[in-house]
């Protein structure tokens, strides 16, 4: 699974290191566009209660067929829908996730031990990954297994709470077409699993995290008619209600018309009121240039005119020839955009190899409707947090880089509103790998305090950046590190791990709060903006094949962090 940073590389070893210790941390694998997007969607149900031990144990049989019966007077009453686009017509599951995944959940009963059959047939559409989903064991909406059958792949996943990711095994290759009618099948016996298709069956695979739940379907980016619903084991009598919440999150942007993967999102509040977001489109995790993208992955943006609640079309804000990743984004007081982003560059002749080229930024001075040409900054340091301007005007960029065996932080300077920049600043990692992704935050006395990823560590300078102490460990871990202040002045440090996380400190960084979940989705990259109202709103992406950027708002205070619906 990608991290923002710097990826791996065949032909780059430190590169290499750089992404096997995000790896480790996430161990997600890199799922393609086609697996995860079904994932995030699927966490917004509410838990169930507890599933009694006495569920059965035996291995689901043939004789033990609950055929679910979709002409039945009452049918519409043991079905939950995710949302007004899943409905039951003409004996068939209907389920339209063409714009949001549609998800249906069959709430009467739950197995432990079961095989969910049947038959479904996804309408032919040029885009989209055209796919439909069996669920198993749902337990509560973080803990699951579920098989992906999209245009030619099969991919069973478990999720578990604080890492929505875990890929147990896929196949591809399929014969699969769309207009036709399936039979797909997902057993859950004991440990082991079981994924079918069409009378074959795909693979099997041990996993015996969760012990039981509800069965359940859905579409993805298509629409998907689902009919012949059986299920094979012995069921017990569901007390609980299954209850499919509102989600508190809104979504910033799904598809930017890049591959349909968007992740690393940044947000800024314009002069005029809005907000942009920026983030990076492509086709996957590293998106280098191909027949179907001829420039490799982008800087896409999005603006909302009413404080985070709807987001506009995306559009291109710089797509160069190389793989353009991780932009950040802040307006001067001067009135000029930066966005600050680094690049990828295909080795041409080796297939998915390339070497990274360090960061560039690109300027407006018409609030983003036209662009300077790309520069690069600094060669062998990368970013991926926003340029800072301090109290004096001067600009700090937080920066990292790796060497064959060692990796550090780094900050950048200009003091000419980015005409120019100096030559970057080490910040000493006390002999600990630091991966970095630094961000910077000015405290009230005027010193600069700088996170780091991943232990996670901080290093503080008392002259503007010129120098730094030796880095330190903070108490917690931490991916992609992003601070905010807010109007009240508490300072929010928004990050990756567990999941998409943060904590706030009261008293300049001193100290720390306990770590307070945002989502369970892991991809995260935060960014964070003060609203108009005083709450904060919060940007991160999901991560995996059709990774979307999310937002949700929040209000900090000195008892807490309080969750506010966005809309």
């Amino acid at each position: 699974m990608k991290s923002r940073s710097l990826p791996s590389s065949p032909a780059a070893p430190a590169q290499r290191s750089v992404f096997a210790a995000q790896t480790r941390c996430l161990a997600t694998g890199l799922p393609d566009i086609a697996s995860c997007k079904a994932l995030a969607c699927l966490l917004v149900l509410t838990a169930l209660a507890p599933l009694p031990l006495s569920l059965s144990a035996e291995p689901a049989s043939q004789a033990d067929a609950m055929k679910i019966d979709l002409s039945a007077s009452d049918v519409a009453s043991q079905w939950v829908f995710s949302a007004e686009t899943g409905s039951i017509r003409d004996g068939e599951l209907v389920l339209d996730g063409r714009e949001e995944m549609s998800r249906a959940f069959y709430t009467p009963w739950q197995f432990r031990d079961v095989a969910l059959e049947a038959r479904f047939l996804v309408e032919p559409e040029q885009e989209g990954v055209l796919a439909c989903g069996f669920i198993v064991r749902a337990r509560d909406p973080n803990s699951y297994y579920y098989v992906h059958f999209d245009r030619a792949q099969a991919i069973l996943v478990r999720s578990d709470e604080g890492r929505m990711w875990n890929e147990i095994k896929r196949v591809g290759g399929l014969e699969k077409p769309a207009g036709q009618w399936h039979t797909g099948r997902l057993e859950s016996t004991g440990g082991t699993l079981r994924v079918w298709l069409n009378g074959k069956m795909l693979f099997e695979a041990d996993d015996a995290t969760i012990d039981g739940g509800r069965i359940g379907l859905y579409a993805n980016q298509g629409v998907a008619h689902v009919k012949d619903i059986v299920a094979y084991g012995k069921a017990l009598k569901a007390e609980s209600k299954f209850v499919i919440p509102p989600p508190m999150h809104v979504f910033v942007a799904k598809d930017a018309g890049a591959g349909a993967y968007e992740a690393f999102p940044d947000v800024c509040r314009l002069s005029d009121g809005r907000l942009m977001s920026v983030f990076y489109a492509g086709y996957g995790h590293v998106a280098l240039p191909n027949e179907q993208l001829p420039k490799g992955g982008r800087v896409s943006y999005a603006v909302s005119g009413d404080e985070g609640r709807t987001w506009s079309k995306p559009e291109i804000l710089y797509d160069g020839p190389d793989d353009d990743r991780d932009p950040s984004i802040v307006q001067l007081r001067s009135g000029q955009l930066i966005c600050n982003f680094f690049s990828l560059r295909r080795i041409e002749g080796q297939e998915g190899r390339w070497k990274g080229l360090g960061t560039w930024i690109v300027t407006s001075t018409d609030l983003g409707g036209t662009w300077s040409e790309a520069r690069q900054i600094y060669e062998g340091y990368y970013c991926s947090s926003p340029i800072r301007e301090l109290s004096d005007g001067r600009l700090i960029l937080g920066l990292y880089k790796e060497t064959a065996g060692s990796a550090q932080g780094a900050v950048g300077i200009s003091d000419d509103n980015g005409k120019t920049w100096r030559p970057a600043v080490d910040i000493d990692n006390g002999g600990v790998r630091l991966d970095a992704e630094t961000d910077v935050i000015e405290l009230t006395d005027g010193t600069l305090y700088a996170a780091q990823r991943p232990a996670m560590c901080y290093a503080v300078s008392k002259d503007r950046g010129e120098t730094w102490t030796v880095s330190k460990p903070m108490g917690f871990p931490g991916h992609c590190p992003y601070f905010l202040r807010t109007a009240d002045g508490i300072i929010l440090l928004a990050h990756r791990v567990p999941a998409t996380s943060l904590h706030y400190s009261m008293d300049e960084c001193k100290t720390w709060s306990e770590n307070v979940p945002v989502d369970t989705v892991g991809g995260a990259y935060p960014s964070m903006v003060n609203l108009k109202d005083g709450t904060v709103l919060i940007v991160y992406y999901e991560e995996g094949g059709g990774s979307n950027i999310r937002a949700k708002r929040l209000r900090a205070t000195p008892s807490g962090i309080e969750w506010l619906p966005v809309e």
